[in-house]
């Protein structure tokens, strides 16, 4: 396998996955991605507290509904803290010590939690609120799946994507309920062709979206129904659209949004970062030139912002029309937006962990130094008032009013 596709599939593995209060379940805060919360964020910040946590490297914070904190690092671990700030336990599998990249963290019914590792390890652990080892079948089958999406009644759509017996790579589509029954699959592969999956987006009434890349002439956007039923599918020139993962979002409407990176060789630009939506019914809105590589894109009922690499924030309404850009200063990251519509920029800023708030007309809130040291920064989690940031040092800092 070519060294850049294997990247890019650790990449999009790295993802981690709204009620009362919205749970944060994993990367997008709810199964369509949509990078908004139903509540508000800080208006004065301060930092709450910070948990020290024994293990390294973690991914995003995953918070359930009792505001409890589930912080995934070190191959196959995770630590548990309460919404106070005091660990309460730290559970460490058999692949922890020979493994860096953080597993992914699901929230299951009944309160069990779900670690899937990644990398040459490959296992599933399922785990109690308490942190101890559930024993029983496997509830996942594929561990390596790309940041599996789930809704409130725990319906999970997941991509696995795996090297046939000509050595493509194949990608194997599937739902399934809590409990772990595979309802349904649909199987990409042929000899001649490489299929590659962004993470998954999943609506509550069971409608998923996945944007399918290849190494041929097109891509396209997979609209399946929940029984896995192909609805329908776009087409886009494949070398226009590689490198989408984790840039795809859905409005409850069905709208789907998505962006690509900055595509270019010493001969031409072959994409300057597009970001474009698509209806319910599978017809192109538009396209609207990002200028660089769409990171993240965050969905409220009446617009749409892209979090354009590390240069601005791009707002657009229904209709593809700009409604304001804010320039960025270069140290932001990556970002949240809570219910008035305000987003919440987080990243490293000269050595210590800074947040930035913007409002819903594009003009900036606020700016906070935490004042604590560290090299990088998670993606945010917001629940119940509260912005939830891990450092690369195993630290899980609390930001609120």
């Amino acid at each position: 396998m070519k060294k850049w596709l294997v990247a890019a599939i650790i990449i999009l593995l790295l993802a981690g996955c709204a009620s009362e209060p919205s749970p944060w379940l994993c990367y997008g805060g709810d199964g369509s991605r949509s990078l908004s919360s139903s509540e508000r964020g800080p208006k004065r910040p301060r930092l709450l507290w910070v948990a020290e946590m024994e293990g390294e490297n973690p991914g995003g914070p995953v918070v359930d509904k009792s505001g409890q904190v589930y912080v995934p690092h070190s191959g196959g671990s995770v630590t548990s803290v309460q919404p106070q700030g005091r660990v309460q336990w730290t559970f460490e599998s058999w692949v922890s010590g020979s493994e860096t990249t953080p597993p992914q963290l699901l929230l299951l019914p009944r309160d069990k939690i779900l670690l899937l590792t990644l990398g040459a390890q490959e296992q599933t652990f399922e785990l109690s609120s308490s942190g101890e080892t559930v024993v029983g079948p496997t509830w996942f089958p594929w561990p390596a799946a790309t940041g599996p999406a789930v809704t409130e009644k725990g319906y999970t759509l997941a991509c696995h994507q795996y090297v046939t017996n000509v050595g493509t790579v194949g990608l194997l589509v599937y739902g399934l309920v809590k409990g772990g029954e595979v309802l349904w699959s649909q199987d990409f592969s042929n000899g001649s062709m490489s299929y590659y999956a962004s993470i998954p987006v999943l609506l509550e009434n069971g409608r998923g979206y996945v944007f399918v890349e290849t190494d041929g002439d097109k891509n396209f956007l997979l609209a399946l129904g929940s029984a896995g039923e192909i609805l329908w599918q776009v087409e886009f020139l494949q070398g226009e659209t590689r490198g989408v993962g984790r840039a795809i979002a859905a409005s409850q409407d069905g709208t789907i949004y998505l962006g690509t990176p900055r595509i270019e060789d010493v001969w031409r630009i072959h994409s300057p970062g597009w970001l474009y939506a698509v209806d319910a019914s599978g017809q192109l809105l538009w396209r609207v030139e990002a200028g660089q590589k769409v990171e993240q894109i965050l969905v409220a009922p009446d617009f749409v912002v892209a979090n354009i690499l590390r240069t601005k924030l791009l707002a657009l309404n229904s209709q593809g029309e700009e409604l304001w850009q804010y320039k960025l200063t270069g140290w932001e990251s990556n970002a949240v937006m809570d219910s008035r519509g305000t987003v919440y920029m987080a990243g490293i800023n000269e050595g210590t962990v800074w947040l930035r708030a913007v409002d819903s007309q594009g003009r900036e809130v606020w700016e906070f130094d935490t004042e604590h040291r560290a090299e990088s920064v998670s993606y945010a989690a917001l629940v119940q008032g509260t912005i939830f940031l891990a450092t690369e040092t195993g630290k899980l800092l609390a930001i609120s009013d």
